[in-house]
């Protein structure tokens, strides 16, 4: 159970090895093993339950593969009334690496009929309005960019662009993408190939998609957000009582009933169709 964890914590295989003692090339065995297991698991949880989806932000993070000559983007898909990590993608930063994922989200949510359209935010890159354009057809949404001008590193303006939709749309704090970008800053803490200014970069790509899945279901199924969490309305609630009703990502999307540990992911059986 140490080696997710440490993968959480933002350790190497190498290191992760030298703590445990064991060979690197065994440490990266068991990783690839977890990473599978968390992917058809996150699969199959969200393709057996219609997922309630009503507001999605995406974004990509920025890294590198093999030398600082290869950049290698992150797109990732997020869910933000849950705080659902929805789903990832690693390429270039194109058309073609935002459609993988718009497809992947689209597989998950299904064909639904809503009351509101989906809400979906980004930034300014045209790749993801290509994208969504391509790939919802079926799908109501509306869709707003968040355009913003940096001079020297330093935020100077930022304009509202709706690309589908009107203001009216977008009410209450949904005209942003802060939710994915605070989210942004906890994977660069979580993923050692994420973090800025390192020589940690990923070398091969399989470890980089190894690791995201880890973190993936760590994220959305084992901790605690403090965001999510509810309130008991008790009378008469002492100091040392019980206040909150603490909930993972998965318990706000309602796919599970309390958080999973890594025990469960590796004893669970997942079927697997052909």
């Amino acid at each position: 159970m140490l080696v997710p964890k440490l993968t959480c914590y933002g350790l190497s295989a190498d290191a992760i090895a030298d703590v445990l003692l064991k060979d690197p090339r065994t440490i990266a065995t068991w990783q690839r093993g977890m990473s599978k297991k968390a992917n058809l698991f996150h699969d199959v949880i969200c393709l057996s339950i219609t997922l309630t989806v009503l507001f999605i932000q995406m974004d990509e993070l920025w890294s590198f593969l093999r030398n600082k000559n290869n950049p290698l983007w992150v797109f990732v898909g997020f869910e933000v009334d849950s705080r659902f990590w929805m789903n990832f993608e690693l390429g270039s930063r194109t058309t073609h690496t935002a459609t993988k994922l718009v497809i992947q989200i689209k597989h998950y949510i299904g064909k639904l009929s809503r009351i509101k359209p989906l809400k979906v935010t980004t930034d300014k890159l045209a790749a993801y309005k290509n994208a969504l354009q391509s790939v919802f057809t079926d799908i109501d949404y509306v869709y707003l960019q968040i355009v913003k001008k940096r001079v020297k590193m330093r935020l100077v303006t930022v304009k509202k662009c709706f690309v589908k939709g009107t203001e009216d749309d977008f009410k209450g704090k949904t005209q942003n993408t802060s939710y994915i970008e605070r989210f942004n800053l906890t994977l660069r803490q979580r993923v050692s190939y994420l973090q800025r200014k390192t020589l940690g970069y990923c070398k091969k790509k399989a470890n980089f998609t190894d690791t995201l899945w880890i973190n993936l279901f760590d994220y959305n199924y084992r901790c605690h957000h403090k965001s999510l969490r509810l309130p008991l309305t008790l009378p008469g609630v002492s100091r040392f009582q019980k206040k909150w009703t603490h909930r993972t990502p998965a318990m706000a999307m309602g796919l599970t009933q309390e958080a999973l540990t890594w025990r469960f992911l590796f004893m669970m059986p997942i079927p697997v169709t052909r």
